[in-house]
């Protein structure tokens, strides 16, 4: 380096540099120099049980594959598998060849024993010079990029961020070194065995990663059945009055929508919607009537296969008809509408019994409300006549549900904009999409939380609907990052006041 028809004063310059770098890899010690070799025989260990895993993962999409070739999603899954791994195995290769390079350059292992370090370990010259001044690391850091891209491309790209890969040349924001300089300049050769041991395992872990949702596409898709079951679901019931229809969904229990399949009743075929045959017919004799449905399908290997299952349902004489007018469960505290009627009986001849509430006549054409207590969890109503039971009817008791929170007319929780809670002026208790009109809560008392991004926070508590100024200051000065909480919030109910259990959490946006 010193020699050659240079002057004096370059002589002098080299010699100082090879000084320098003497002096550098003097300060390398032993016991670090021995840590990289430990964390690169880790790391090939790794490697080995990532190895395995990855061989299991493709193992079970090829035994998918070949059990039903007829599947278009095995199929897909099984060529995709093998590009995976074919990417993978270049990629490996091409940093094993990369570090087996430099080893040689560097003497070989120490004792030629392939399980030693490095002969030259604190060596920070043979790889500088090669990744820097020969440009094999802008090399190094491309192919990097280009498997993460290759891998990733194999999966849609709206799935693409559930891989979380380290395959990245990334550098800090602010870094004014080159990505190369960065893993390579002023770094002993033992260091940089390990890093190509580490990129080798990044390359095996997207590949794992990526294994993994093709294997995961096959259960989340495909349904492979070991036991079918013909299944005959009624739908209004199995007590039928004369006149009326009885309805029924008869399908093949736990059957793929990749199956299609033939559905018949009494040998009239149905209509086939998503795998479920729509069954209705109209009673028109009293006492039982059974009827045979069949199910024909083709299993994945092309065979028919068919099933048989027996149904019936009771068709009766005309009772009474009993219904909640709004819903099939009444609420407490509120005055829930209820119809009650006898075929062929004017309204006054018919005598109403309620068990577990108190029905109040409303008019005269048998319209009724009724009222629960909260420690009753069942409502019978009895509707005679002459004495004689014509029918009843059983109704869950339920609380009103609660309210949601709502700051102004924000009612979701996320992120907000400045001006949403500058208009916000009022604390809401609002009951969304609830059967019953008119039914209000109002609020009694809350507490609104104010978390600056860098700061301490603030509560305000409020009553009533209004903002206090505190609370409105508040909103007032949001920034973006801010926090808005708004929580133990009391709203008085046709029941009384009650606790809701929700709040409302905001982010200020940008």
């Amino acid at each position: 380096m010193a020699g050659g028809k240079v002057s004096v004063r370059q002589k002098m310059i080299n010699m100082m540099y090879l000084v320098l770098t003497a002096l550098l890899a003097l300060n390398v010690s032993a016991e670090i120099l021995k840590s990289f070799h430990l964390v690169e025989i880790s790391m090939d260990r790794a490697g080995m049980n990532i190895d395995k895993k990855n061989e299991n993962t493709l193992k079970s999409i090829a035994k998918y594959h070949k059990d039903i070739p007829t599947d278009p999603t095995g199929t897909e899954a099984y060529n995709k598998s093998l590009q995976v791994q074919k990417i993978a195995e270049e990629g490996v290769k091409y940093f094993t060849d990369l570090k087996e390079q430099l080893i040689t350059a560097a003497g070989g292992r120490k004792d030629g024993n392939p399980d030693e370090e490095v002969a030259q370990a604190s060596n920070i010259e043979l790889h500088a010079n090669l990744m820097i001044n020969q440009g094999k690391g802008a090399e190094v850091k491309a192919k990097i990029n280009e498997i993460r891209e290759k891998l990733l491309a194999i999966i849609p790209k709206d799935k693409q961020n559930l891989i979380k890969s380290d395959l990245i040349t990334d550098m800090p924001k602010g870094s004014t070194q080159s990505w190369e300089s960065e893993m390579f300049e002023h770094t002993p050769l033992a260091a940089v065995v390990a890093l190509m041991s580490k990129t080798q395992n990044d390359i095996k872990n997207t590949e794992s990663q990526i294994l993994d949702y093709l294997k995961s596409s096959l259960t989340a898709e495909v349904m492979i059945i070991d036991q079918l079951t013909p299944q005959i679901i009624p739908v209004n019931g199995t007590n039928i009055t004369i006149g009326n229809k009885y309805q029924a969904e008869i399908f093949l229990a736990a059957s793929s929508s990749r199956s299609e399949a033939t559905i018949s009743v009494n040998g009239n075929t149905l209509k086939n919607e998503s795998g479920i045959g729509k069954y209705e017919v109209t009673a028109t004799r009293e006492g039982e009537n059974k009827f045979k449905a069949v199910i024909t399908t083709t299993n994945s290997s092309g065979k028919k296969e068919t099933y048989e299952k027996e149904g019936s349902f009771f068709a009766l004489a005309p009772l009474a008809v009993i219904s909640a007018t709004k819903m099939n469960v009444v609420y407490i505290g509120l005055d829930n509408p209820i119809s009650v009627s006898v075929p062929g009986f004017a309204a006054n001849k018919v005598d109403v019994r309620c068990e577990g509430g108190t029905l109040s006549k409303v008019g005269s054409g048998g319209e009724y409300n009724l009222t629960v207590g909260g420690s009753v969890r069942e409502v019978t109503i009895t509707a005679s006549v002459e004495g004689k039971t014509m029918g009843f009817a059983k109704y869950r008791v339920r609380q009103i549900p609660k309210p949601t929170p709502m700051l102004g007319p924000i009612e979701q929780s996320g992120s907000v904009s400045m001006g949403q809670l500058k208009a916000a002026n009022f604390v809401l208790t609002a009951l969304k999409d609830f059967a019953f009109e008119g039914v209000k809560f109002t609020p009694i008392s809350w507490n609104l939380v104010y978390q600056p991004r860098n700061g301490q926070a603030r509560v305000e508590t409020g009553s009533g609907e209004q903002l206090t100024p505190g609370a409105k200051n508040m909103l007032m000065n949001a920034r973006p990052g801010d926090r808005i909480i708004l929580m133990n919030i009391k709203a008085k109910g046709p029941a009384g006041a009650v606790p809701i259990p929700s709040s409302l959490a905001l982010e200020v946006r940008q």
